[in-house]
């Protein structure tokens, strides 16, 4: 394995099959992989040429730059955008918890860098935490970015709701209408 360790004979294996074996390397750096083959008899290949392996340490994505409405009203679709960068240049997963006991799940994978974009719908009103977080291909997951998010009560008022409020406020103004309305 490079790294002074080997995984002893592994098989067998039928002749011309793929022998597959698996190592952990506890420490960072660049290791040459090699490998040699005996049959049933003991008969033995020479040392393959080294496969060369480089272990480096994993950066994190960064925190998901999150974009979108911070105001609206319960039942309409928001359009939501999120952003992560990962200087290892690995794809990004994204998972989004909308603060309304509902989650994305894993979404992705997304090449790192590019916006996407993830539309949400809250039933109630109230304000909510929008967080989300990146992970990259080798499962670092960076910290959670968050946005608050306000649904607001809905205010429909009607004709008759606004002339009936004007009337209790100005209860000697427009006698015709208060008399149509039957006040």
């Amino acid at each position: 394995w490079g790294d002074g360790s080997s995984s002893g004979w592994l098989g067998p294996f039928s002749s011309g099959a793929v022998g597959t074996g698996s190592h952990i390397w506890t420490e960072l750096g660049t290791y040459n992989v090699k490998v040699k083959a005996r049959d049933i008899w003991g008969a033995g290949s020479v040392w393959s040429e080294p496969l060369v392996v480089t272990i480096t340490d994993n950066n994190l994505p960064s925190i998901p730059d999150i974009t979108g409405p911070t105001k609206g009203v319960p039942g309409n679709q928001y359009l939501f955008n999120f952003m992560s960068e990962d200087l290892d240049g690995h794809n990004v997963f994204y998972f989004i918890d909308w603060g309304d006991n509902t989650t994305s799940g894993w979404l992705g994978p997304y090449i790192q860098g590019t916006q996407i974009h993830v539309t949400h719908s809250w039933s109630t009103q109230g304000t909510f935490s929008v967080r989300a977080k990146a992970k990259d291909i080798m499962n670092g997951e960076s910290d959670w970015g968050t946005i608050s998010v306000v649904m607001p009560t809905e205010y429909k008022i009607t004709i008759q709701g606004f002339l009936q409020q004007l009337l209790g406020m100005f209860p000697n103004m427009f006698p015709i209408l208060r008399h149509l309305m039957g006040y």
